[in-house]
């Protein structure tokens, strides 16, 4: 059971994800361990940068050595719309899905406590800082539909039922597939395998990671800065994912052509009455993830000169308690005509399945260096972050640990991934002394062993000062657009036609920071 629902898990990540086949435990442990952004629209527009830049609420959650800039209190809340459009081509049938949404993106205060230390050296400032920050948004919305005259999903379901006997013995109540007997039998469809079979996929995900952030920053004499934060990672995740398939069964002669024995083929039996129908299969797979975890990180600036910052930035892994529930069931109707609404036969409900397990991932270290270059009325910064997905690890929770799985789990892991560096690089320039006009750029390398495909996001944003108090910033990302190949069902004997949908998925983001300081 545990093998099952864990292969049955399906964290979609559409941003560099070339999905080939159903995901697993090891794309899940990936997904629960990857940022993709956070942070104000500032930051964002800059390409994420926070690692040798300050004084941002960004901060609380990036470098909280960067809450040493603060020479008064801050609070802002920021709220984005993010869309995700998949456009499917499946046996030359096209469609389109857009999935857009509203959401908070990041939300926080920073507390200024200055020592009112009037010396050159010495402690400046003691700030505090809490923020809510989106790390990962999980919402995205995959459908396509054809005719398909070359396989059927009851390839997959044989296939299923020859390693898992019970599985066998129950779905041959469908009544869509037989069994030859003998020392080389098999399970094989009872459907028209050749025939145009009208086959819909759908997969509705919705759900986000979001870290709760409390940090400490302080200023000693406007030359060191150091900061320490405590993250509360929460993390929801649903895939409602639901296979169509709508055909005919076989004539009894065509089933006695394959099975000779057949009851399928012997006028009378319950299995004869099932021959030459029209059918409708539901497959219906919805799975539910559910994480809590924690983690600390430490973080310094250094200011050679004036208009230079020099920024390091620890944090450590984070410590997720997972919980995925599923919800699995098959129905199949029959038909005497293809158009009819009115059922003829007693049709099959499986019994339906709704395991839960419990288990863990442990996040790897994530390390960055930055440097940011001052200018009369703007600024430069880069950073670069190394994160080792390698080191991601599986650990059972339960009470009777499969240590064996777990250790099968944490090879395919390292088997799988390698370490990756990310690069953000980004710029501000004063227009005017309230109005300032940015753009970023965040590079992505790939974190699959054999693969050098890097993800990318671009980034544009201004940002007005309104008053003395109040500002206002607004940003647009583009992520890189992906074209990839998606299958609704798998099949292992590949001399059978594997159906492949050819997707390409466009991702962007507007956010808007509003703020006041105090």
């Amino acid at each position: 059971m545990k093998s099952k629902l864990l292969v049955l898990s399906c964290l979609a990540l559409s941003f560099g994800y070339q999905q080939t086949k159903a995901q697993t435990l090891t794309d899940n442990a990936f997904t629960i361990s990857r940022d993709l952004n956070s942070g104000t629209a500032r930051f964002k527009a800059m390409g994420g940068v926070n690692t040798a830049l300050g004084g941002d609420i960004s901060s609380i959650s990036g470098n909280p050595a960067g809450l040493g800039f603060y020479g008064q209190s801050d609070v802002s809340v920021t709220v984005g719309y993010f869309n995700s459009q998949n456009k499917a081509e499946y046996f030359g049938n096209s469609t389109t899905m857009n999935n857009g949404k509203f959401g908070i993106e990041n939300a926080g205060v920073v507390i200024h406590y200055p020592t009112y230390n009037n010396t050159d050296f010495g402690w400046k400032n003691f700030n505090f800082g809490i923020s809510l920050d989106r790390q990962n948004n999980f919402n995205d919305y995959l459908k396509y539909s054809g005719t398909n005259t070359e396989s059927t999903i009851l390839h997959e379901f044989t296939e299923l039922m020859e390693a898992t006997p019970s599985f066998g013995s129950e779905f041959m109540g469908s009544y869509l597939v037989d069994r030859k007997l003998g020392e080389n039998g098999y399970y094989f469809p009872t459907v028209l395998e050749a025939d145009p079979k009208n086959q819909q996929y759908e997969n509705e995900i919705t759900g986000q990671k979001y870290q709760t952030s409390i940090s400490f920053g302080a200023n000693y004499s406007n030359k060191f800065y150091i900061g320490a934060k405590v993250g509360i990672v929460s993390l929801n995740y649903d895939s409602k994912k639901t296979n169509f398939e709508k055909g005919w069964t076989k004539t009894a002669e065509e089933i006695r052509r394959e099975n000779p024995q057949s009851n399928f083929g012997k006028p009378g039996t319950v299995e004869n009455g099932y021959t030459d129908l029209s059918y409708d299969l539901t497959d219906i797979r919805d799975v539910k993830i559910k994480g809590v975890g924690a983690n600390f990180g430490i973080g310094m600036f250094f200011k050679p000169t004036w208009d230079w910052n020099i920024g390091v930035n620890i944090t450590s892994p984070t410590w997720t308690e997972v919980q995925e529930e599923a919800y699995i069931e098959t129905i199949v109707d029959y038909y005497r005509t293809e158009n009819s609404s009115e059922t003829v036969k007693p049709g099959y409900g499986s019994p339906v399945e709704n395991p839960v397990y419990d288990y863990a991932i442990v996040t790897p270290w994530k390390t960055s260096v930055g440097f940011t270059k001052f200018f009369g009325r703007g600024l430069l910064s880069a950073d670069v972050e190394y994160v080792n997905y390698q080191s991601i690890k599986y650990r059972e929770t339960v009470q009777d640990p499969d240590y064996n799985f777990e250790n099968s789990e944490n090879y395919k892991i390292e088997d799988t991934y390698k370490g990756a560096f990310n690069l953000n690089v980004g710029g501000e320039v004063l227009i005017t002394d309230r109005l300032a006009a940015r753009a970023g750029f965040r590079l992505l390398s790939s974190p699959y062993k054999g693969s050098e495909t890097s993800d990318y996001i671009y980034s544009a944003g201004l940002g007005y000062v309104i008053s003395k108090s109040f500002y206002v910033d607004l940003t647009g990302m583009m992520y890189k657009s992906l074209s990839f190949q998606h299958n609704p069902y798998w099949i292992e004997n590949n001399q059978i036609p594997l159906p492949t949908a050819n997707v390409k998925n466009t991702m962007s983001n507007a956010v808007l920071t509003i703020g006041a300081k105090f």
